[in-house]
């Protein structure tokens, strides 16, 4: 395209022409570029078809008064009509065709430019495991972000299709308008949270939110027009695109996809409702979400004692179903109340009493720990708890007590609803837990479910919710059965109380098709749980988790909330390789001089009354680092960011003592230990009871940390994700910085040494 440079010039008593400009050259009167070119007097070339430079003739002592500023007339060299600024004549350009056409050298210009918009989507889909292993696990690409891919290649055609003329026309001026999606966000993908927070596989969606910032081209003009006029269209475009994102999303082959997908099978994406983002909105359809919801569908025959509640509920079906409707959004399930009969038993009061201890608490403290933030009213009262041993075992390191992802609040978690699942040769109830929280780490669902069943089923005690989610707790959960859950709610309450309604609220009958699609898909959902193979396998489960799961976690409760005063203390002469280390630290403790534990390590040690002695201030328990200062020809000490620690000044003796130790210990053939490299830190530990976490950081060029206890004591074996270690006088080598590992309860005398090189 061949361009031409329109030059504007503001002279004192000339008209602004071309012409003007020749005459100010011939002059030789200096041009200075003024701000206008940085405040966007230069238009695009793609967008407009020329260049727009603002030029200035004006010098100090020739300035303007205001007066005859604001007598001054810009004009426009091809139809005279004058304008009162740069700016308006620079809209008269984009806004006219003919002058522009004629600024342009005599070359149509495309009428049309991009412009962006920004839109929320509420769309459902189906997925569920066909096979279920670890790989459909620890798979990175989840089912919710191939839903998103779907989407975003669905709603850029859409765009294409809907303003196929428009870019037709505006290749044909060799000035392509190429619409395209400029970022899309998910409610269920966890790009910017921590990605132990991403929606499991194998869960289907009724309310999954997405926002889409794309470009799409429009008439030049009708940035002239009044915002009441430019919002109309804007919604009309909108309506078009969504039309043919409909039509669009019944061709998508879904084939194309099941190589990504591996054990999962995805179907009927659909789109509910769409609705532009309001101009005064930062939605983000992730980071903005402040409470979501899930739906899990247990069967009451799971429940011993099931199968009469199922008879008692279809006998009073209208009662019930009325209850529900006239309770279910405010306060839960309370159909009993209405019912013609009461409960056959207590199976009901008692999952729903089991339910509701995995609940987060109010408190009305002010400074409270672990209160909920970015919420606002009842929700900012919440305390996070952690959900560590619900969370999935494959995450490891990152469900450790000591990381934020797994301190969750759970709003609610409560019986909503019953389904009546009929055929001609059988009946069955299966009850609606919904669990609404400010997020969820993966398994957390499934498991409070297993749970729940077990307690209800008087497997597991009442109090075992409670015990489960304290900090320094770690124990076995039972994991219920996949293919049960969909996501059923996303609430965004910063942004529904700007715009004063949920979104979605008034759009294409949103309500109605949220009932349709919710129906839809809890049909599918029992038909794959009345599966003969699934029944099957459920039956299976229960078995297990009766005679199996729920007697090996009595057991790791009872290891774990105490330990027995019989338990004989081990009390032998220490191999000569440890004496020298054992001795010098058995001085330290009794002459007073242990010190004290740092804020940071003292969050992951369990406290004991005797960790501090009151009455002189003498530590019993605690621990403290040292730097190896021969660590690479004593690299560290002469590191201006390394710190030497209070340990090595005060206890010289014990750092060499250490450090030659770990030397012994890996020159040591028949142990495992043989070849370890030396590490350039110790932590010392004594009468430390470490609660599960992982250590922080990364190793530099060393993966795996080396422990070995020492002194007179009984218990204290190093738990590595469930399994003990006996590691008195027996260095043990593990991953601390992604394997969850704490202290075994123990009696006695314990220390503990563990070298460790951080990635400094």
């Amino acid at each position: 395209m061949s361009n031409f440079i329109l030059l504007l010039l503001v002279t004192w008593g000339l008209p602004l022409t071309v012409n003007s400009f020749s005459f100010a050259l011939q002059q030789s009167i200096p041009v200075i570029h003024t701000a206008s070119y940085r405040h966007g007097a230069m238009f695009h070339k793609r967008r407009y078809g020329l260049y727009s430079t603002s030029l200035s003739l004006a010098s100090t002592s020739d300035r303007l008064d205001s007066d005859q500023q604001q007598e001054q007339k810009i004009s426009c060299q091809f139809c005279t009509e004058t304008f009162d600024s740069r700016n308006a004549l620079f809209r008269h350009l984009r806004n006219s065709e003919t002058c522009a056409m004629k600024a342009n050298g005599g070359k149509e210009i495309s009428p049309f430019c991009l412009q962006k918009n920004n839109v929320v989507l509420n769309i459902a889909y189906d997925t569920y495991m066909v096979e279920y292993d670890d790989a459909s696990i620890t798979r990175t690409e989840s089912d919710a972000m191939i839903v998103g891919e779907i989407m975003r290649n669905v709603f850029l055609k859409s765009i294409h299709d809907v303003f196929k003329d428009e870019i037709e026309v505006s290749i044909k001026m060799d000035d392509e308008l190429i619409p395209e999606i400029i970022s899309s966000t998910q409610t269920s993908v966890a790009n910017q949270r921590y990605h132990s927070l991403s929606q499991e596989n194998g869960v289907g969606s009724i309310d999954e939110v997405m926002t889409i910032s794309y470009s799409y081209p429009v008439r030049k003009t009708l940035k002239g027009e009044k915002k009441g006029y430019q919002e109309q269209e804007r919604i009309k475009s909108l309506e078009q695109i969504a039309d043919k994102i409909s039509e669009n999303l019944s061709s998508v082959d879904m084939t194309e996809f099941q190589s990504r997908l591996q054990r999962t099978a995805l179907s009927d994406v659909q789109l509910l409702s769409i609705e532009n983002v309001p101009d005064n909105s930062n939605l983000h359809a992730e980071m903005s979400c402040t409470q979501r919801a899930y739906h899990y569908i247990l069967p009451l025959r799971w429940l011993e004692g099931g199968k009469e509640v199922e008879e008692w509920w279809l006998n009073n079906r209208d009662q019930m179903i009325q209850s529900m409707s006239d309770n279910n959004e405010l306060f839960g399930f309370n159909g009993e109340i209405k019912a013609k009969t009461p409960p056959p038993n207590d199976v009901l009061k008692k999952l729903k009493a089991a339910l509701r201890s995995a609940e987060c608490k109010r408190t009305s403290e002010k400074g409270a720990e672990n209160v909920a933030a970015g919420r606002f009213g009842v929700l900012s009262l919440k305390q996070k708890r952690p959900f560590h041993n619900f969370s999935c075992d494959q995450l490891k390191g990152d469900a450790s007590p000591n990381n934020k992802p797994v301190w969750r609040i759970l709003d609610r978690c409560r019986i909503v609803q019953f389904i009546p699942y009929e055929t001609e040769d059988d009946k069955e109830v299966m009850a609606v837990i919904e669990f609404r929280g400010d997020d969820f780490v993966k398994d957390q669902v499934r498991r409070i479910v297993g749970a729940a069943v077990a307690i209800t089923n008087d497997w597991l005690p009442s109090e075992f919710m409670d015990n489960a989610l304290q900090s320094d707790m770690f124990i076995e959960t039972p994991l219920a059965p996949v293919n049960h859950m969909y996501f059923a709610d996303a609430r965004f309450h910063f942004d529904e109380l700007v715009q004063g309604k949920r979104f979605f609220e008034d759009e294409n009958n949103s309500g109605d098709n949220k009932a349709v699609i919710t129906s839809f898909l809890q049909k599918k959902i029992l038909a794959r749980i009345r599966d003969t193979q699934t029944q099957k396998n459920d039956e299976h489960w229960l078995e297990e988790l009766q005679n199996v799961i729920a007697p090996r976690i009595y057991s790791q409760i009872d290891d774990s909330i105490s330990v027995n005063p019989s338990l004989v203390i081990a009390s032998s002469e220490a191999p000569g390789v440890y004496k020298e280390t054992l001795s010098i630290l058995r001085a330290i403790n009794s002459d007073g001089r242990w010190p004290s534990t740092s804020i940071a390590r003292s969050r992951v040690i369990k406290q004991s009354k005797d960790d501090q002695n009151k009455n002189d201030g003498i530590v019993s328990s605690g621990s403290f680092t040292i730097i190896n200062p021969k660590y690479q020809n004593g690299s560290l000490l002469n590191n201006d960011n390394v710190r030497v620690p209070l340990g090595n000044d005060l206890f010289p003796d014990l750092v060499e003592a250490v450090f030659s130790l770990e030397l012994q210990l890996a020159q040591e053939k028949d142990g495992q230990i043989f070849g370890r490299p030396e590490s350039s830190h110790c932590a010392v530990n004594r009468n430390a009871q470490f609660t599960p976490h992982v250590d922080s950081g990364r190793g530099k060029g060393q993966s795996l940390s080396m422990i070995v206890g020492l002194g007179d004591y009984s218990g204290g074996e190093l738990m590595i994700e469930g399994d003990p270690y006996h590691i008195r006088y027996e260095p043990k080598e593990f991953d601390g910085w992604k394997s969850r590992h704490w202290t075994a309860p123990f009696n006695g005398e314990r220390f503990s040494l563990v070298w460790f090189t951080p990635d400094i």
